[in-house]
């Protein structure tokens, strides 16, 4: 943990130089937030956030004066933001925010005079921290202790912060899934208190944070404790908790399942879980307790959960206003999870010609994950995955090609056997193509066109 004690060096030259000249003005500047959190935790900050006693329209005319680039991106906030070559740094006023009669912004914004009014409004003890010019770090809050002891602590009262702005509650799981911490039980209690006011909150700003959620280091422990709250975006959460699948293929209930699998989705350091990976591991299995049928002995059957789970993820990830593509590829991995071809070589190869390569290459990685997190006799499926893998990686060695596009003839080859331009020329290629994967020809020019006039002959016939 960093020492409390001064060192200027913590902070970039660029950052200082405005937080000097702002001072150098007769005001008070300091750098506050997620960024002195980070140096605390003796991590580098992504960005810097400076807050100040000085007003907008003044830090407006400190930059002016001083030649500094700025744009003013909310102004009745108190922002201001210098544009710099080593990056932006946003400047806000010690402020301190009204009601919120939305749950999402305050009515209005109290300008204060003191950094202690300022921190005093803010959402968590860890982010509450503020640093001077000399890097000397402030802690009115407590922050320190918290940050040592892994803890998120709301500022204040619990209830006030996530009254004040329910997106708070959100960010409470984002950082325990970020940074590993465990959430204050009273903290915990007041965000599952005011966890239904979510409901009132933009989709977009929702899907930020649980997208920052799902692909944190630490999300299966986030999520499993703040599984009431996710619950209020995503009610199929709450019903898998504690679900009995009631098979020898599994020893988890369906939700602590969903999480082991999402455990099991490659973490990059620095950067965290694929996004549309974690994703369809959240959902991949939401739709087995819709699907769930107990069997003559005993047996638990959840037949076409890959199908009502995409359903479940496409509707939240809809209303949640997630970019369509992003919605398209989580749900066909939802889709997929549990397909598993027979290990043939003409399968595996038409398999493979049906999506993108870069979905197949998620798959693999969703499929090792799901089998992972089965029991033991579960993990028995891992053997044909690799089986399947072993045929795909043959098969791009050799040349094969996957799509109509790749192969040596087009449609001109087509025309020049004498079928007219029009749909008939694409059939025939698709036609083709099937029998290419078929491995009744290869793809060579001769032969595909030897293929294509048989074709032809016998349409006409």
């Amino acid at each position: 943990m960093t020492d409390i004690s001064s060192d200027k060096n913590r902070i970039p030259l660029y950052v200082r130089e405005i937080l000097s000249l702002i001072v150098s003005k007769g005001h008070k500047a300091y750098v506050a937030g997620g960024a002195v959190r980070d140096i605390v935790l003796s991590k580098i900050p992504h960005d810097y956030d400076v807050a100040t006693s000085a007003r907008p329209d003044e830090v407006v005319n400190i930059f002016k004066d001083s030649g500094i680039n700025y744009y003013d991106n909310a102004a009745k906030h108190g922002t201001v933001t210098a544009v710099t070559e080593e990056g932006d740094v946003e400047v806000t006023t010690f402020r301190e925010d009204g009601t919120y009669t939305d749950l999402r912004r305050p009515d209005e914004v109290v300008f204060k005079t003191t950094i202690e009014d300022d921190v005093s409004r803010r959402d968590f003890t860890i982010n509450a921290m503020y640093m001077d010019c000399d890097g000397k770090i402030f802690d009115p809050e407590g922050g320190q202790k918290d940050c040592e002891d892994h803890l998120i602590r709301a500022v204040g009262d619990p209830d006030s912060r996530f009254g004040e702005d329910a997106l708070r509650i959100l960010r409470g799981i984002r950082f325990a899934s970020v940074l590993g911490f465990d959430i204050e039980d009273k903290t915990l209690g007041a965000m599952e208190s005011h966890a239904d006011e979510l409901k009132h909150i933009a989709g977009e700003r929702i899907a930020a944070e649980l997208e920052r959620i799902v692909t944190g280091r630490y999300a299966p422990q986030a999520i499993r404790t703040g599984w009431k709250i996710l619950s209020v975006v995503i009610p199929e959460i709450a019903v898998c908790r504690g679900f009995d699948q009631k098979s020898n293929f599994h020893d988890r209930d369906v939700l602590e399942h969903t999480l082991d699998v999402l455990s099991e989705i490659p973490c990059e350091e620095g950067k965290g879980r694929d996004a549309e990976l974690s994703m369809a591991a959240l959902f991949h299995d939401l739709g087995k307790p819709t699907c769930f049928k107990l069997g003559e002995n005993g047996e638990g059957h959840m037949k076409g959960h890959p199908l009502v789970s995409a359903v479940i993820a496409e509707r939240v990830l809809n209303e949640l206003k997630y970019p369509k593509q992003f919605i398209a590829d989580v749900c066909l991995l939802v889709k997929l999870h549990d397909t598993y071809k027979k290990p043939d070589r003409v399968e595996v190869h038409r398999f493979m010609s049906e999506y993108p390569e870069q979905i197949l290459n998620k798959l693999v990685v969703l499929q090792r994950a799901d089998i992972l997190a089965h029991s033991p006799l579960g993990q028995n499926r891992i053997k044909r995955l690799e089986e399947l893998m072993k045929i795909g990686e043959e098969l791009k060695l050799s040349g094969a090609v996957f799509d109509v596009k790749d192969l040596e003839i087009d449609g001109r080859d087509i025309i020049a056997l004498g079928v007219k331009e029009g749909p008939e020329v694409g059939e025939i290629l698709t036609k083709v193509f099937e029998h290419y994967l078929e491995e009744k020809c290869p793809n060579s020019k001769g032969f595909l066109i030897n293929e294509a006039r048989n074709i032809i002959s016998t349409k006409s016939v």
